[in-house]
């Protein structure tokens, strides 16, 4: 326990010092370099909003009206007042329709770019290394793409319906008071840019940082949620149910305590606000009574002046709530900037081309690697040469550099030094992508969609027909169990192909392999996963679906690679060994005969990942 809290903390102190790298003017550049992609629609939005708040600035000039009209009397009174309503009406109606004009444009853009967050966001994160996967939450990582493209929409209509008019609103009526009485209009610039920095202050240095840490701890909760609920067979498998949510309890307990402080910190500043606001009133309108008491003001010009503070009022007051919601959604978004900014750790060179492969060649040249969380290499100056269609056996030990060996084939991992080549080029300048697209790969433990028996058979081969399909399923011992299922080839398997047995799963990834049909295969003991029986109705299969290909077996029962063209046996990056079945079996004090004894005599079962 004490080992995984003090992983916890580095992980917290290296996700808080991520975001202290973070500046505020990432997230406007990140916001920006989306807006201005649609060039229509944001002058459109910004000239609708800029006309509809102007309307609103001139409406207190006519409530001033309209009172001095009342005060006349008489028809030149009423007829003055009775104008100065249409007009209060007008640019009334003038404001809405054009706010909702605005609106219009803003959201059809907004919508757009939501859309392209996540997606961008999931393909940035699809291409992070395999290390970064291995070292994140999924469920975190979701929530936190879910939530920066609801941040992206919060700090948008912030900035524009908040805080643009707002800011408008305090200019122009700041402008009309001065021209008016200028004492008076010093008064509104004062006191509004008081409480604009004094909100601003507050939110950065008092709001922010607690907000910072729950949007930290908010990503926590869905990353523990998510490894309950996939985990759930474990749970159930240990009965450890109440263990799990005392897990999930004192994870929401932090959250809990984060965001009743933060929600605190936002009534303090709030009442801070209000105060100012006050404040604001009170001289406000006793400089007004002054100027009416000493026959500078007329009962209109008062009305005016208190429209236009309780117009102010309205707009500065949304700033304060508005900087929060800012620094809020900052706070939020800052996840996303950091995926769109983060490198991808396995980039493809710029002017990389797609891999061909017409016989399928191999080539580990001098090859040197060292993951970065080990102190020593894996590899030192390994060189191996496969034949084009050669059936290579690979057996050793855990930790020995087996699967370290498929991971480089795949680029999953970049070396150090060295060349790896499949048919004369060289891995690290052709595409990931086509790369990977030219093999097929078996693994231990596979892991499918939770979508139809056809569309996981069929992920290596969109344009696959449900006879090829059929025909895949069946070379791989799996229409068996499928045939028998209600629906079939239609059957969801469930998340992960929970559904399914560990050797139905395997037999589905052998049928998505044969019909795959890539020059390349790799099996990680394509049947590990079977009983006797089965293993031997699909090793025939497995035998069909080698001739030609290059293949490339990692061995966890010796039994499945004595028909290997070559066996290569790995001790500590090295090979050791190296020769058919036969001629290893040979080798009196060989690790490989060692290995192969054990096996036969049923005294242990070597499984190595």
């Amino acid at each position: 326990m004490a080992n995984n809290h003090d992983l916890e903390s580095k992980m917290e102190e290296k996700q808080k010092t991520k975001l202290r790298n973070l500046k505020v003017r990432d997230i406007f550049a990140f916001s920006w370099a989306h807006w201005r992609k649609h060039p229509i629609h944001l002058a459109s939005a910004t000239v609708f909003m800029c006309l509809a708040t102007l309307m609103d600035i001139a409406i207190p000039v006519y409530s001033g009206k309209i009172v001095d009209g009342l005060a006349t009397g008489g028809v030149t009174g009423k007829e003055a007042a009775l104008w100065a309503v249409a007009m209060f009406a007008g640019l009334s109606l003038m404001h809405h329709l054009l706010r909702v004009a605005g609106l219009y444009f803003w959201a059809n853009m907004a919508c757009d770019i939501m859309k392209k967050i996540v997606n961008d966001g999931i393909y940035k994160v699809s291409r992070f290394s395999t290390d970064w996967h291995a070292n994140s939450f999924a469920g975190s990582t979701i929530r936190k793409i879910t939530r920066g493209k609801w941040a992206f929409d919060a700090f948008g209509d912030t900035l524009y319906m908040g805080l643009f008019p707002a800011l408008m609103v305090v200019t122009g009526i700041t402008i009309l008071q001065a021209l008016h009485w200028p004492v008076m209009g010093l008064v509104f610039l004062v006191t509004s840019i008081v409480y604009i920095v004094v909100s601003t202050l507050l939110a950065i240095h008092y709001v922010a940082p607690k907000n910072r840490e729950f949007v930290d701890q908010d990503s926590k909760v869905g990353a523990v949620l998510a490894d309950t609920i996939t985990c759930n067979s474990v749970v159930k498998a240990f009965g450890s149910e109440e263990l799990e949510d005392k897990t999930v309890r004192k994870s929401t307990t932090k959250w809990r305590t984060t965001i009743y402080q933060l929600w605190m910190r936002g009534v303090h500043t709030d009442m801070i606000q209000s105060l100012m606001l006050t404040v604001m009133l009170f001289v406000v309108f006793s400089l007004a009574i002054h100027y009416w008491s000493i026959g500078k003001a007329t009962i209109g010009d008062f009305s005016f002046v208190m429209s236009s503070y309780f117009m102010v009022y309205g707009y500065i007051r949304g700033i304060g709530q508005q900087i929060r919601h800012l620094q809020k959604s900052i706070n939020e978004m800052e996840d996303v900037v950091e995926f769109a900014s983060q490198d991808l750790g396995i980039s493809d060179k710029e002017n990389a081309k797609d891999l061909i492969v017409p016989k399928g060649g191999i080539a580990f040249n001098n090859v040197t690697f060292k993951y970065d969380n080990q102190h020593d290499a894996v590899y030192n100056a390994l060189s191996v040469q496969i034949k084009p269609g050669e059936k290579l056996g690979l057996v050793g030990h855990s930790g020995s550099g087996k699967s370290t060996f498929v991971k480089l084939l795949q680029r999953l991992y970049d070396i150090d030094e060295g060349q790896i080549i499949v048919d004369g080029q060289d891995i690290s300048d052709v595409t990931q992508s086509s790369l990977r697209q030219e093999m097929s790969i078996v693994p231990q433990d596979p892991i499918l969609f939770h979508r139809s028996l056809a569309d996981n058979i069929a992920y290596g081969r969109q344009d696959a027909s449900l006879d090829e399909i059929k025909q895949a399923a069946k070379l791989a011992n799996a229409s068996l169990f499928i045939d028998s299922l209600p629906e079939g080839y239609e059957t969801m398997v469930g998340e992960r192909g929970v559904k399914l047995s560990g050797g139905e799963r395997q037999r589905v990834a052998i049928a998505r392999a044969i019909l795959a049909d890539k020059p390349i295969l790799i099996l990680d003991e394509a049947t590990s996963s079977l009983d006797s029986i089965t293993e031997s109705l699909i090793q025939e299969a497995i035998e069909n679906l080698m001739e030609g290909r290059t293949t490339i077996m990692i061995a966890h029962r010796l039994s499945t690679i004595q028909k290997a063209d070559r066996i290569l046996v790995f001790d500590k990056g090295k090979i050791i060994e190296e020769g058919t079945h036969s001629e290893l079996i040979k080798i009196a004090d060989g690790q490989y005969k060692e290995l192969f004894d054990k096996q036969v005599m049923g005294l242990t079962e070597t499984k190595v990942a």
